[in-house]
C-alpha cells in the first residue's frame, strides 16, 4: 500500500484542539491520536498529499500560541505513515445535534423527527465541521428568527452556509480563497439542496455590497477576523445600513478575545452573547445603533 510522508506534531492533551485548528490552516488535514497516559496528543498532518507541501518547523512553531506550556512541550517530527490514512478521519465523525440541526456524514442515519437533516461530506481539506467554534456559530445563528441574507466568510466545507439556508435565511452567499473549499461548499450545498452562491475571494477584497444588510458568519482565525472588522469600520458598516450581525469564531479566549471585542467596538459593534468552550470563544456582535 506504500507510505506517505507526514508531519507529527505532539502537544499536551489540553492543547490538541487549538493546535489542530490553527495548524490545519497551515498544513492541511490531520489525524489525532490521544495518549491519556502521557497526557499528550499526536497530530498527524499530510501536507504533501492534501496541503501546501514542505513547511519549515519554524513556521509551524510561530503559527502556534506563544504560551510556554505549549511551546516547551511541543515536538515536531517528520515520519512515514502507511497508506490508507485517508479513511481514518471517518472514525471521528459522528452525528451532532445543535439546536434544530442534526449534522451527520452520509453513512449515518437521518435525524429523529423535528430536526433538520444536514448531510456533510467534508473531505480531507476541511475537517468534520464539528469543532467548538463551528458549534458556537451554529448555536448563535439560532438565537434569533431566521431572516435576510447571509454571508459565509471563509466557508470551508460549507456547513455554516448550508445550515443557514435550511434554517430559513436567504439568499446565502459564501466565499473562500481556497479553490478546494469553493468546490467542497458547492458540492455539499448540492447534496443538501440548498442554494448557495459560492465565490473565490479573500477577506481583504470582499465587496462591501456583500456585507450590507447581511448576517455575516466568520469562523476563521484571528487575522482574517481582524481584517473583516477593519473593513466594517472603514466603510461604516457597524451601524444603520451595515451588517445585521457578525458571528465571529476561531478566536482564542483571553488576549485574542479582548482584541476582537476592542476592534468590534471601534467598528460600532457590541457583543450580544459570547459562548466559551474550552480555549475557544464564539461571539455574536451586533450594531450598537440598531438597523433602521
Amino acid at each position: 500500500m506504500g507510505a506517505d510522508p507526514a508531519v507529527r506534531v505532539s502537544v499536551p492533551l489540553g492543547w490538541a484542539d487549538v493546535a489542530g485548528a490553527v495548524l490545519m490552516d497551515l498544513l492541511g488535514p490531520f489525524q489525532q491520536v490521544d495518549d491519556p497516559e502521557t497526557d499528550r496528543s499526536h497530530l498527524l498532518f499530510f501536507p504533501f498529499r492534501a496541503g501546501p507541501g514542505f513547511v519549515p518547523d519554524d513556521d509551524i512553531v510561530e503559527s502556534l500560541p506563544s504560551d510556554p506550556d505549549l511551546r516547551e512541550a511541543l515536538v515536531i517530527e517528520r515520519v512515514l505513515v502507511p497508506g490508507g490514512w485517508e479513511e481514518g478521519w471517518k472514525d471521528h465523525f459522528r452525528p451532532l445535534t445543535v439546536g434544530r440541526l442534526w449534522v451527520r456524514p452520509p453513512w449515518e442515519s437521518p435525524p429523529p423527527p423535528g430536526l433538520l437533516d444536514v448531510v456533510l461530506t467534508p473531505g480531507l481539506a476541511f475537517g468534520t465541521g464539528l469543532h467548538p467554534t463551528t458549534r458556537g456559530v451554529l448555536e448563535l445563528l439560532q438565537d434569533t428568527p431566521a431572516a435576510g441574507p447571509v454571508l459565509d466568510a471563509g466557508c470551508g466545507s460549507g456547513i455554516l452556509s448550508i445550515c443557514a439556508g435550511l434554517l430559513g435565511y436567504g439568499p446565502v452567499r459564501a466565499f473562500d480563497n481556497d479553490p478546494l473549499a469553493v468546490e467542497a461548499t458547492r458540492a455539499n450545498a448540492g447534496v443538501n439542496e440548498v442554494d448557495v452562491d459560492v465565490h473565490s475571494c479573500d477577506v481583504a477584497s470582499v465587496p462591501v455590497a456583500w456585507l450590507e444588510g447581511s448576517t455575516v458568519l466568520a469562523n476563521m482565525t484571528l487575522e482574517p477576523v481582524r481584517t473583516l472588522l477593519q473593513t466594517l469600520r472603514a466603510h461604516h458598516l457597524g451601524g444603520s445600513g451595515g451588517v445585521v450581525r457578525l458571528l465571529a469564531a476561531g478566536i482564542l479566549v483571553g488576549e485574542q478575545e479582548r482584541e476582537v471585542l476592542e476592534l468590534a467596538g471601534a467598528a460600532g459593534l457590541r457583543p450580544a452573547r459570547l459562548i466559551h468552550e474550552g480555549e475557544w470563544v464564539s461571539l455574536d456582535l451586533r450594531p450598537a445603533t440598531p438597523l433602521g
